[in-house]
């Protein structure tokens, strides 16, 4: 099996759907590297330190590519790299393969009724598994996204898009702003995830008209994998004792199975065998 290079993309949100879409593309279909995008915005400190552990091969910049000596490459079906801290502050690299970005996304497609045509809007960090998988779900769709750094009323409504990602703090933003919710006209859904929404804002936006679907995942699920408690389809769910537990198994925890996991950390077998069973 070939092992993939691993390119950083330190892009500034302006180029999430030119550039960092076009090298997205790249890995998803084999053609180029795997990559790992960051925030240009981080301490420069921090960024070293994350491009220290994770050792890619080079670094697209806004200025050009720079070279790395070092480079690990990446596992033969990575695409793509997600940089996490997870609970422990240290920083953890989710890798994902095409195979799992490409069914997550075809599954959204499928679960939000999206029809030819219709485009997706990305108001999220493209750094992150949720702004990601908008730029991913627009490939799978053959429509070009519309990136904005803003989730303002006025930018989501008049952006042409059917679908967005928003989160619950930017949900009671556009709320507070426009109760009437006029903004939402034109979608015809809004995933909310990243945290637990509150049961009087979803209640509040849905009396307002806006199409809201919950969404629970995580970056090692390919983001979103259960849509207002369902999961998507080939994903299965099970919590407390039925999730391969006894009776003093924790009831919080959740075991999902299905073909948008993760397939591993990087340079880190023992993460990866402590959160995959079998």
């Amino acid at each position: 099996m070939v092992e993939r290079p691993l390119h950083a993309v330190v892009l500034p949100v302006t180029e999430a759907g030119g550039r960092l879409l076009e090298l997205l593309s790249g890995a998803l279909d084999g053609t180029g590297p795997a990559i790992l995008p960051l925030d240009p915005d981080l301490p420069a400190e921090r960024l070293t330190a994350i491009l220290d552990t994770f050792a890619p091969a080079a670094v697209h910049t806004a200025d050009g590519v720079i070279q790395r000596s070092g480079g690990r490459p990446a596992g033969p079906d990575t695409a793509l790299v997600i940089a996490t801290s997870g609970s422990t502050g240290q920083p953890k690299g989710v890798e994902l393969s095409a195979a799992a970005l490409r069914h997550s996304a075809r599954a959204t497609l499928d679960r939000v009724g999206a029809t030819p045509g219709q485009r997706w809007l990305l108001c999220l960090p493209a750094t992150h598994i949720a702004g990601i998988q908008v730029l991913v779900r627009s490939l799978a769709a053959g429509t070009d996204p519309v990136v904005t750094p803003r989730a303002d009323a006025d930018v989501l409504a008049g952006s042409g898009c059917a679908h967005v990602s928003i989160v619950p703090t930017q949900l009671r933003r556009l709320l507070d702003a426009d109760p009437a919710a006029t903004w939402a006209r034109g979608f015809t859904s809004v995933l909310l995830g990243g945290a637990a929404a509150p049961a009087a804002l979803v209640d509040a936006a849905r009396a307002a008209g806006v199409p809201v679907l919950t969404t629970y995942g995580m970056s090692e699920t390919c983001g979103g994998c259960v849509y207002d408690g369902r999961p998507l389809d080939g994903v299965t769910v099970a919590t407390g004792e039925t999730a391969g537990g006894g009776a003093s198994e924790d009831q919080d925890h959740i075991r999902i199975t299905g073909p948008v996991l993760f397939s591993g950390y990087r340079g880190r077998p023992d993460l990866t065998a402590a959160a995959m069973d079998g």
